[in-house]
């Protein structure tokens, strides 16, 4: 896969740039686009090229062609930038190493620096912890630990399709393949970056913030999403109940409204 990113737009108005998670799609953000798309223009990126890329990104990587890429495709506009769980983390990298790209970040259950040791689920901190290679991934996904692993996923991730002859536990073949590949691609992302380092950028992060997290959310618990508001500064933080980590689609109207209030909060100010 190359690392072009292809994306949807809609609407006219301010850049409302919606990020989703990885292994997410741009359909996540369809309600809550078609919401908004009456006051903003709204620009949902396809990034399954950038997580996915074969020659391998780092997480900062990301968050620079993601700049390139506004700066290609809106040269000289500031954006408002909206991001779930991965996509998230993107939001605040970018808003902190290219300040001057962004207006507003909106953050929905974002991942967390140095989030393996954060992750909840003890199946997802045992695979994402552990180096292995790209074949015993496929082979320990065959086994009962490895089934426990995907269906515990599933109910983080998915929002659909996670029961029945379809449910990601009962994968085979082929698709096994790519969803061992998404795994131990997703794991090397986690690894291979300094997150000390990030964090230390993040102290002098000043930008325009709001933290929507869900208090039931399966991946972080709410003490790892304070301490992460605390340690950027970030004190405009909205709980939810319910939601669960795929909020944006399982309240998009909500979330459709929290994110127009911080951007025109920020218009009037």
């Amino acid at each position: 896969m190359s690392q072009k990113i292809t994306y949807r737009e809609r609407g006219q108005g301010q850049l409302l740039l919606l990020l989703h998670g990885y292994g997410g799609s741009v359909h996540h953000w369809q309600t809550i686009a078609e919401t908004l798309e009456g006051q903003y223009r709204i620009i949902v990126p396809n990034l399954g090229h950038l997580y996915l890329s074969t020659d391998k990104l780092s997480f900062s990587q990301q968050v620079d062609a993601l700049a390139k890429f506004i700066e290609e495709h809106f040269p000289g506009e500031k954006v408002h930038v909206a991001g779930l769980s991965f996509g998230g983390a993107l939001a605040w990298g970018l808003a902190t190493q290219h300040p001057h790209l962004v207006k507003t970040t909106a953050l929905i259950n974002p991942m967390v620096t140095d989030p393996i040791k954060h992750f909840l689920p003890i199946e997802l901190r045992f695979f994402f912890t552990i180096p292995i290679n790209l074949k015993s991934i496929y082979v320990m996904l065959a086994t009962p630990m490895g089934k426990s692993f995907l269906k515990r996923s599933a109910q983080i991730f998915r929002d659909e399709r996670s029961d029945g002859a379809t449910a990601v536990e009962n994968l085979q073949g082929r698709k096994l393949q790519f969803v061992a590949y998404m795994i131990h691609h997703f794991a090397w992302i986690l690894r291979s970056e300094d997150w000390s380092a990030w964090n230390k950028k993040l102290l002098s992060y000043r930008g325009e913030c709001r933290l929507i997290y869900d208090l039931e959310d399966l991946l972080f618990n709410e003490e790892a999403y304070k301490r992460f508001a605390k340690h950027i500064g970030c004190d405009d933080v909205i709980t939810l109940t319910g939601a669960g980590h795929l909020a944006i689609k399982s309240r998009p109207e909500l979330i459709a409204q929290y994110i127009r209030e911080l951007i025109e909060e920020t218009i009037a100010a």
